[in-house]
């Protein structure tokens, strides 16, 4: 983009890695092209490309969701280009210009097109991010084959990720035959196990056996830990990085200045050398994501409803609140850690980490944004830590005051109470737990949220019943 490359002899520094893009050939195709995977894959792709010999991992940036053409349309304006605005807690600010996503797919208007780079052998890595929802597995890693979405890809449509890989793939089975690795960058506990265990069964769900062999002959499915705070995309920063640079970048993203990316070392075929650009590759990164999700997503989830309640806008806000301050460290201290146990992981260091990322009020981070989707939330983030307390025969009294703040955030703002609203994909799935003794029962005993908890350890059940109890008298 000519402007981006006029912005560059600024006087302001807008860094750009050394690479001419025309060289560039693709070797990665990624499904879901969100502010998250634009502040964090994207980013180190566009360190490895600055590399001589690495300069076939270009991506191919793929939409899979109708709803979000509009905002990929700009994408392709853009030809995959774009600012990030890398913000730390003491005000260090920095501007690089992304150019790793060479070219962009819109699979809900050409899903064929998707089907062909997908089968295409250049292609060694397929990775995505799709949310946490978006993976339409039970408690049980079983595949919602009655949700519609799913219903409707096994009748031919496009809807999930799922149908996209298996056209793709069937395709890639039947003309390259190359081997591939399916990288799930999403924040799931195993990740890699849970999108190979939905796609098996969706291959199963279309009586594709000879697929199905295929991809367990030739194809990976490793799992990865990716952090990096990463706020809802802002006109705020947009409208910075055109002051600044004179650039009209609608989709200038924003992040925090901490990244990580922790990944299993298991290729099916050729392995991008993303270690050379600060990439961990593990023998197992469960210790990673346990602290990770147990840490900092837990705490996010259990502190931000809490934050709501009291109406604070932006979660830094949220550590500056002495109460709230000192409710993150009781919940780390007295329930995560101890549940998780022994780690390779100093975790009263990476503790320390979080509370300093979580005060950075640089990011701008909305309660708003992290109140959202709390019905998946809660059992991927907050149930290993709630399970591991009991087993280990504590009572994690602070992680049930989370999940009480969480059921009286979901009926004060449908009340109109709270100001800040509640965006919950399954809300449907929320309609039993209303706010009288047969409500609160359903959610205490829910087997989605708690699993074998409130029967394991019956005490659960009461103590969360008082909490909620106290919370609603508190708030309401």
């Amino acid at each position: 983009m000519a402007n981006f490359l006029q912005a560059s002899l600024n006087a302001e520094q807008l860094n750009v890695q050394d690479y001419q893009k025309e060289a560039i050939k693709p070797g990665i195709l990624h499904l879901g092209v969100g502010a998250f995977h634009r502040a964090h894959q994207a980013v180190y792709i566009d360190r490895l490309l600055a590399h001589d010999d690495q300069q076939h991992w270009g991506i191919i940036g793929v939409n899979i969701r109708p709803q979000d053409s509009q905002a990929f349309e700009r994408f392709v304006h853009q030809d995959g280009e774009y600012v990030l605005k890398t913000m730390a807690a003491d005000g260090v600010t920095q501007y690089e210009h992304i150019r790793s996503l060479i070219k962009q797919i819109d699979g809900a208007k050409a899903p064929a097109d998707v089907d062909a780079a997908l089968a295409d052998a250049s292609i060694q890595l397929v990775t995505s991010t799709v949310t946490e929802s978006g993976y339409y597995l039970d408690e049980n890693r079983v595949l919602m084959l009655d949700n519609p979405a799913i219903k409707a890809d096994v009748a031919g449509e496009r809807n999930t990720l799922y149908a996209f890989l298996y056209a793709g793939l069937k395709q890639r089975s039947e003309t390259s035959n190359a081997k591939i690795t399916l990288l799930c960058c999403d924040n799931l506990r195993h990740n890699g196990e849970l999108l190979k265990a939905g796609l098996m069964q969706f291959i199963a769900a279309k009586q594709d056996s000879a697929l199905a062999q295929w991809v367990t002959d030739n194809a990976s499915f490793p799992c990865s830990m990716v952090d990096r705070i990463t706020p809802k995309p802002s006109q705020q920063h947009v409208d910075d990085v055109h002051s600044r640079f004179g650039i009209d970048d609608a989709m200038t993203v924003m992040g925090e200045d901490f990244i990580q990316w922790v990944v299993e070392d298991h290729f099916a075929g050729e392995k991008p050398p993303l270690d050379r650009v600060g990439v961990q590759f593990v023998a197992d990164v469960v210790p990673f994501e346990e602290a990770k999700i147990r840490i900092l997503n837990a705490g996010h989830t259990c502190v931000t409803y809490q934050a709501a309640l009291k109406g604070l806008t932006y979660f830094d806000e949220a550590m500056r609140d002495s109460e709230l301050k000192q409710y993150f460290t009781d919940f780390i201290t007295q329930d995560s850690i101890p549940a998780i146990g022994d780690s390779v992981v100093d975790l009263p260091a990476y503790f320390q980490i979080i509370a300093q990322r979580f005060s950075n009020a640089n990011i701008g981070d909305t309660v708003e944004r992290i109140c959202t989707d709390g019905y998946f939330k809660f059992p991927i983030f907050v149930f290993p830590t709630l399970e591991g307390a009991y087993k280990k025969g504590r009572t994690p009294s602070k992680t049930i005051q989370g999940i009480a703040s969480w059921f009286a955030f979901m009926h004060l703002s449908s009340q109109g109470k709270v100001s800040t609203p509640y965006h919950e994909p399954n809300r449907a799935a929320l309609a039993p737990f209303t706010h009288d003794e047969k409500g609160i029962q359903a959610f205490a005993t829910d087997s989605f949220l708690w699993g074998t908890v409130p029967v394991d350890f019956p005490d659960f059940v009461t103590e969360l019943t008082q909490a909620i109890q106290t919370t609603m008298a508190k708030y309401a």
